[in-house]
Order: structure tokens, then C-alpha cells, then sequence
């Protein structure tokens, strides 16, 4: 029997937020206590999930996530930066991708899995990097590379996700003959481009043509996001990637507005992040974190591995000063957020793979609790080395 929605609700969004604060009173993220909830409320205390709700959930918290991150691709952003900036972005995400797949596959022979999991392997939390560089007032070259480069992360991730999972159908047969399948999978993604900038570009226009209020900002700030998730899926295309292309558009062809809608959406977040990782956590299932620790430890290590190297060659290539080539890789290590809420989206992805989706899950959920401990002290061990810490702040 199904649980009734709105105690369902009101049972995620109380205890979720309450069990969040308390987790980051150690320092650790919110979305911890808010997976953590979803732990108990499901596979402990058996609650049932209502028809659609989990659906329905992912496709209002990452619709606006999508347009959210889509708003940091600034152009002008970009060339303040300067290419070096990027070129390190590119390198690090690639070099990071490779060696988690190889790490992976190489212990479980699954090419759909190991693509997958690479794929999730990109983004760094920005949230978790930044406190600490407030905490110890890091200044310099280093600091401001990691600030860019966190910012930027969960894009080039989504971009990766979006790769993965068209390279991923392929494999699988989802797409049927090796011909069509290349076809869908390219159409997913320039589909997705297309769909977003049309509507990012009829966003901007009128909010040029016509003076709305901030209610009306605010009410077309959820409603684009929204209606765009809705027609990728109709359409077939990556519905993630078309809301990031809608927030880019928009940022490039009118930058206060762009600003103006990000800052609305980033304060009413919160309940949408509390009930979608809630959600999620009610979909893991305790008996199959026995079967992929040895996956969740390899792709650990993998990951810094691969974060290590990356920020290096990255460096290397663009040239930049030794400490940031050095240093920069142990300062990407914490794991975002948005990793698991992607690996949550498998399941929409992969309609009948059951089994292979709660491995993904599973495996990026345990990862970035792991990195939620070693992250910080990455971090840390970065901009000591690299000499630009100040001191630690008074609390």
C-alpha cells in the first residue's frame, strides 16, 4: 500500500531539513541527513513511495538545477578567466572520466556500468571546496583557479552525464541497430541544445519586450524549466541538458536577467532539494551496499586518481604556475551533489535495467558520502601546499 503523498512530504521535508542541520553541525553536507531520511523512512521503515512522486520530483528539483548551473556559463565569465582556465576544465574532466572507466572495468568487465559511473565522476561540490577556503582565508592563484573551476564543474558534468548515458543506450540496445543508435544518441544531445536555446532565446526576448515583476520573474523562472523537461521527454531528447542550454542562453543574451532568475531560484531551493534527495535515499536499498563496495572502492580511488592527474596535465598543458599544476587535483576531490541526483535520473534513463540502475545509485551515493570526509581535507592539503592560507577565521 502506497504511503499518502502529503505525509510523505511533510515526513521528508520536516525530518530531512532537521537531520541536514544536524549533519552540517559536523561539518558534513545537508544532503547527507537528507538521503539519510529517505533511508529510513523506505527501506527501514518500509514507507512506500506514491505512483509518480519520484518522477515527478526529479524532474521539478533538476529541471531548475540544470537551468541554474546552465546560468554560470557566462561568456564574459569565460573570458575574464581566460583560456587557460578552461583548457584545464577540459583536460581535468576527460583525464578524470578515463580513469575512472578503466579502474572500473577493469574489475567488472561491464562496459555500460563502467561508462556510467565514469560519466558521474566529474563534478566537484562547490559548497563543501569554498567553506574551507573561507574557513582558512585562502588567497592566490590556486584559490582563485579552484573557485572558476568548482563553478564550472557540475556543467562540464551534466555534459558528461548526457554523453554517458547517449553511449550508454547504445550498448545496451535501447536504440535497437548500430545505425539508428547513433542517430537517437546524437539527436539526444543536438536536440537537447536546439530545444534549450530556443526557449532560452524567447526567455530573453521577453523579458526585454515586457516589464514583469519579480513574481512575474520568479513564476517564469520555474515555469521555462519546467515546460522544457516536459518537452525533451516528449521529444526525446536530454531534458537536463535542454534546461542547462535554456540558463545559458539566457546569461549570454541578458545578463541581469540571467543573474536576477538564478539568485530567485537559489533562494527557494531548499524544500525541492530536501524531497528530491529524500526521494532518492528511498530508493536505495541496504542489501546492495554489500554487493558494490569493491565498485565504490575503486572508483574512490579512481576519481582522486584521476582529479590528481587531470588538474596536472590540465596545468601542464595551459602552462600555468607549479603549485596550481600541483595542487589543484586534491582541491577538486569533494563530490557533488549532483552527481547522485543524476545517477537517480538512471532510472527514468534506463526503463527496464532495474538492477543496473540501483548499482549506479548506490555506488555514487556511498562515493559522495566518502568524499564528504576526505574532500575538505583535500582541499586543505592543497592550499597549505601551495602557501595561501592566511588564517583560520573566528567563529
Amino acid at each position: 500500500m502506497h504511503t499518502n503523498v502529503f505525509l510523505l512530504i511533510g515526513l521528508l521535508g520536516g525530518f530531512g531539513y532537521l537531520l541536514g542541520k544536524i549533519f552540517m553541525r559536523f561539518g558534513l553536507t545537508s544532503i547527507l541527513g537528507f538521503l539519510l531520511i529517505g533511508v529510513i523512512l523506505g527501506p527501514l521503515l518500509h514507507f512506500q513511495v506514491p505512483s509518480g512522486f519520484g518522477e515527478i520530483i526529479t524532474g521539478l528539483t533538476l529541471s531548475l538545477v540544470g537551468y541554474t548551473v546552465g546560468t554560470s556559463f557566462s561568456l564574459d565569465f569565460l573570458k575574464e578567466m581566460g583560456k587557460k582556465m578552461v583548457i584545464i576544465l577540459v583536460v581535468e574532466v576527460i583525464i578524470t572520466f578515463i580513469v575512472v572507466f578503466l579502474f572500473v572495468y577493469l574489475l567488472t568487465k561491464n562496459l555500460a556500468l563502467s561508462i556510467m559511473l565514469a560519466s558521474l565522476s566529474t563534478p566537484t561540490a562547490p559548497a563543501g571546496t569554498i567553506a574551507v577556503l573561507r574557513d582558512w582565508k585562502s588567497k592566490g592563484s590556486l584559490t582563485n583557479m579552484l573557485i572558476a573551476i568548482v563553478g564550472l564543474d557540475d556543467g562540464a558534468g551534466i555534459l558528461m552525464f548526457t554523453f554517458g548515458v547517449a553511449l550508454t543506450k547504445g550498448i545496451l540496445g535501447i536504440h535497437g541497430e548500430l545505425l539508428l543508435s547513433i542517430l537517437k544518441s546524437l539527436w539526444e544531445i543536438f536536440g537537447a541544445i536546439g530545444l534549450g536555446f530556443i526557449f532560452g532565446f524567447l526567455f530573453s526576448y521577453m523579458v526585454k519586450k515586457i516589464q514583469f515583476s519579480e513574481d512575474g520573474i520568479f513564476s517564469l523562472s520555474l515555469a521555462i524549466p519546467f515546460l522544457v523537461w516536459g518537452i525533451a521527454q516528449e521529444i526525446k531528447v536530454s531534458p537536463i541538458l535542454s534546461c542547462m542550454i535554456v540558463g545559458a542562453t539566457l546569461i549570454n543574451l541578458n545578463k541581469e536577467k540571467g543573474i536576477q532568475t538564478s539568485k530567485i531560484l537559489d533562494n527557494v531551493m531548499t524544500p525541492f532539494f530536501i524531497l528530491f534527495f529524500g526521494s532518492v535515499g528511498m530508493k536505495i536499498r541496504i542489501t546492495g551496499l554489500t554487493k558494490v563496495g569493491l565498485i565504490s572502492l575503486l572508483y574512490c580511488i579512481g576519481r582522486t586518481v584521476g582529479k590528481w592527474l587531470g588538474g596536472y596535465c590540465g596545468g601542464s598543458i595551459a602552462k600555468v604556475e607549479e603549485k596550481i599544476k600541483k595542487y589543484l587535483g586534491p582541491g577538486l576531490f569533494n563530490q557533488a551533489g549532483v552527481a547522485v541526483g543524476l545517477a537517480y535520473l538512471t532510472f527514468h534513463e534506463f526503463p527496464g535495467f532495474q538492477s543496473f540502475c540501483e548499482t549506479i545509485l548506490v555506488s555514487i551515493a556511498i562515493t559522495t558520502a566518502i568524499f564528504q570526509f576526505f574532500g575538505p581535507l583535500g582541499v586543505q592539503f592543497a592550499i597549505k601546499k601551495a602557501g595561501e592560507v592566511t588564517q583560520l577565521s573566528e567563529k
